[in-house]
């Protein structure tokens, strides 16, 4: 929203303007923080911090993911 921004009905003054916002900071969990930050939070590499260093095993029998040394 930015770059771009967005185009806002203003009630007010009856008319539309370009609004251009963007998010400073924000307290969420964990799946909250992938959709606002367009990372992937599943997978062998869902830490954002470590990434390409994400230690992670699948479980033999079955499709869980467990991350090792956090």
């Amino acid at each position: 929203m930015w770059d771009q921004g967005v185009e806002v009905f203003d009630g007010f003054a009856n008319e539309t303007f370009k609004l251009h916002a963007m998010l400073f900071c924000s307290i969420n969990d964990f799946p909250t923080y992938g959709n606002l930050s367009g990372y992937s939070v599943k997978g062998h590499k869902a830490c954002s911090i470590r990434e390409e260093d994400t230690a992670s095993q699948q479980l033999k029998h079955g499709r869980k993911i467990i991350y090792l040394r956090h």
